[in-house]
């Protein structure tokens, strides 16, 4: 067993933030619509259409059953309307009854024995006597599993709502379905069928969900963007004030993750949610410009418009924050059902922006209105969408120059980078700015991953007087609708599954702290690597093009010649299979078309361990450690695309059994790195909470050994009671398999919690662990 002894630093006390840990919400892989939204009803306004999804219409996900017999026409018609926002509705024509729609939900509806369920509908005859519609909840093979009757008997719209309660049986592929039972004309919209239950009186929320992130005891919650705030261009941009009221004034759009979205989930339920889990709200609005990651690049808002927009930006903080009955967005907030004031402190202006002058003009404008009418709202900026490159340099040299008070930093990486990047943080400046880690998390869901972020979690911890918060990203993902990976809450219709950076969020938040000390940790903390010497090439990528005289040169002179190779977007293996420390990899590459790129993926590729040069956009060279890569350098990724047919003179030259890389192109060299050999996989810090007199030791051990650690300077210089340490209690996660863990799945281990004795000043971490000793 390794030994290890922790010294902690106690003259570098340093105060934290208590509003470090939180949740970050984006509607991503079906969150909102078919996710936190309980409504089980798909397009039940009628309102999909190509703009969501190529292949969508007016009755997508809705079945036409017409028996034998029977004869209906199924129109759809916007003259009239409901809301003119959303104006499109079914009209059933029932020639000779009877006809029926099924609404098929998201993947099927979940019906449970003894829950009850909400129906409404707008509805009206358009011609014949009154109407009987039946409503029916169907069980997976297409029995009734409960069941009422409603006549229509209006020409003018009115809302029609019931009940239907399942006395027995369930589903998990269930419809709804509405049987139309005698000729006429009936229009109908806005469809929606919600369980009774809710969490804590929350309406419109499924209950699972919001469970989920109760528990994580979120000190905030930035909403509802991420990319889907500022839009695909100006139509899509997010606009706060069409998603509040009447559900059915909320106009809809299409979302850039590739669906809809509905809006039944708008900003005044962000705001009830984020009450009823006691999190701070962190509303996300645009910084006037759109997207900057589409062919067209980010697109302002016109500055004759700039006036209206600011205004907009303003009347988010009334509607928080303002009076009930003396301001005008506050009386909207109180007719909507809450008088009292949100209390909003934090409002986040921007996401993922070139740094470029059109948005320094158009952040600014917005920013100094912020400071002149609400001088207490804390603004949260923007540095790019990663943590290097020219938009995170430019970003934070304009964030101080402005003197933004918070800016928001994202950083998608591998387990290996975290690890090696421990001290990103250490160096921050004091003085300027706050630090927001907005979006974080390591690619993928394995036992590595959550306690990579585990260890980079200690070290935010240790630098809160710089680090204000941070919140994993994305939040939730429904199974078999991924749009990201990872993602920390995945679900399906029936449960959620909680991977093990789930549990690792939860043991921070859970023991949150305003006081941390810098520890030093001797002994063996590093893992050094055995690469293999293993040599394939396989190419990869959403592109197209040509490699002309592709060969590969070991150092010891070998040559081999793969010939041309035409890359149509398909993965090729070359066939090359030879044993070398180092090699060059060397093409005339003629590159066609692709937005994402072409990789030349090669080392040890059926392994966890391998190289990865990638062209396109933007050209790196990567190194891939446990399963998932990192950059060593590259170049700025351009917003324009590739001009087909240019051709690059391409050579790589791999080194060191690829821990060193660099990257040639028509002779120039543009990226280049080498690898740090040892990776810190074993870390302690140390907080206290100190209103509740708690002190939080944090150990990861990511290594394949136990490790004894020698904590008793630590338990002397804060004054630990012999009775204090025997009683301690260990929160520990571990698991035998540090690649344990799938995509979309509940985490194979979690947390146990059991009492430790450290009068001996000592604590054995297992193997692969992360553990948080809690000593009161």
């Amino acid at each position: 067993m390794d030994k290890l002894t922790a010294t902690l630093n106690k003259a570098g006390v340093r105060n934290i933030s208590t509003d470090l840990w939180g949740i970050f919400f984006e509607d991503i892989s079906y969150s909102g619509d078919g996710g936190l939204n309980a409504d089980l009803v798909q397009n039940g306004a009628f309102e999909y259409n190509r703009a969501d999804s190529a292949d969508w219409s007016n009755y997508s996900f809705w079945r036409k059953i017409v028996p034998e017999g029977s004869f209906a026409a199924f129109d759809v018609l916007t003259d009239d309307p409901v809301a003119c926002e959303n104006p499109h509705y079914a009209a059933i024509e029932v020639g000779q009854a009877p006809v029926a729609l099924e609404n098929v939900g998201w993947d099927g509806m979940v019906f449970r024995t003894g829950e009850t369920y909400d129906f409404s509908a707008w509805m009206r005859i358009t011609s014949g006597s009154p109407m009987p519609v039946a409503i029916a909840l169907l069980g997976d093979d297409g029995d009734v599993l409960a069941e009422t009757t409603v006549t229509i008997g209006n020409t003018v719209w009115n809302s029609i709502e019931a009940s239907l309660n399942v006395a027995a049986g369930a589903a998990t592929q269930g419809a709804l379905r509405l049987t139309f039972a005698q000729p006429g004309t009936v229009d109908l919209d806005f469809v929606t069928l919600e369980p009774h239950t809710t969490y804590k009186g929350l309406k419109h929320f499924r209950p699972d969900l919001v469970e989920a992130l109760a528990e994580l005891h979120p000190r905030f919650m930035r909403f509802p963007g991420g990319c889907i705030t500022h839009g695909l261009g100006m139509d899509n941009m997010y606009h706060w004030d069409r998603t509040i009221g009447e559900v059915e004034h909320r106009p809809h759009n299409f979302n850039l993750w590739g669906y809809h979205q509905s809006f039944r989930i708008g900003y005044y339920e962000y705001l009830r949610l984020c009450e009823t889990i006691g999190a701070k709200p962190l509303p996300v609005l645009p910084a006037g410009v759109s997207c900057q990651n589409t062919s067209q690049g980010p697109v302002p808002i016109a500055q004759k418009d700039m006036p209206a927009y600011i205004d907009e930006v303003l009347h988010l903080i009334e509607f928080c924050n303002g009076d009930a009955t003396a301001t005008e967005w506050g009386a909207k907030r109180a007719a909507m059902g809450h008088p009292e004031p949100f209390g909003l402190e934090y409002l986040g202006i921007g996401n993922e922006d070139l740094i470029d002058p059109v948005f320094r003009n158009r952040f600014q404008q917005i920013f100094d209105a912020v400071k002149a009418a609400y001088p207490d709202i804390v603004v949260v900026g923007t540095v790019g969408p990663a943590p290097s490159g020219q938009d995170y340099e430019e970003g934070w040299k304009y964030a101080r120059e402005a003197n933004v008070p918070i800016v928001d930093e994202h950083s998608y990486q591998s387990s290996s980078w975290w690890f090696h990047n421990l001290d990103h943080y250490d160096d921050a400046d004091r003085k300027g700015p706050k630090i927001y880690l907005g979006e974080y998390g390591s690619w993928n869901t394995q036992l590595i991953n959550g306690l990579s972020e585990a260890a980079f979690m200690g070290r935010m911890e240790l630098n809160g007087d710089a680090v204000a918060m941070a919140s994993y990203a994305p939040l939730f993902a429904k199974n078999g609708h991924h749009s990201w990976n990872p993602d920390l809450i995945y679900f399906d219709n029936e449960r959620t599954y909680l991977p093990y950076s789930y549990w690792v969020q939860r043991m921070y938040a859970t023991t949150t702290a305003d006081t941390a000390w810098p520890v030093t940790l001797e002994g063996p903390t590093a893992l050094r690597r055995d690469l293999p010497n293993t040599v394939r090439l396989l190419i990869d990528g959403n592109a197209k093009a040509d490699l002309k005289d592709l060969t590969v040169t070991t150092t010891a002179g070998k040559r081999i010649q793969l010939g041309d190779v035409r890359y149509d977007a398909r993965r090729i293996d070359t066939g090359l299979d030879i044993s070398a420390d180092g090699y060059t990899i060397d093409a005339t590459v003629v590159y066609y078309e692709g937005r994402w790129g072409m990789q030349l993926i090669s080392g040890d590729v059926d392994g966890r361990n391998h190289n990865v040069v990638s062209l396109g956009r933007g050209h790196s060279v990567q190194v891939v450690r446990d399963g998932t890569g990192y950059a060593l350098a590259g170049t700025e990724v351009s917003m324009n695309e590739v001009r087909p047919g240019t051709t690059w003179q391409v050579h790589a030259e791999i080194s060191d059994r690829g821990q060193a890389m660099r990257l040639y192109i028509d002779g120039e060299l543009i990226a280049g790195g080498e690898e740090v050999r040892d990776e810190p996989r074993r870390t302690v810090t140390v907080a206290r909470d100190d209103a509740e007199g708690r002190t939080y030791l944090r150990i990861v051990n990511a290594m394949a050994e136990p490790a004894q650690i020698d904590i008793a300077q630590i338990l002397r210089e804060l004054d630990v009671t012999g009775e204090a340490a025997s009683n301690a209690t260990a929160t520990v996660l571990q698991g035998d398999d540090p690649y344990a863990g799938e995509i979309g799945r509940e985490s194979p281990t979690k947390p146990v919690e059991a009492t430790v004795d450290l009068t001996d000043g000592r604590y054995t971490a297992p193997a692969w662990s992360f553990s948080v000793i809690t000593i009161a």
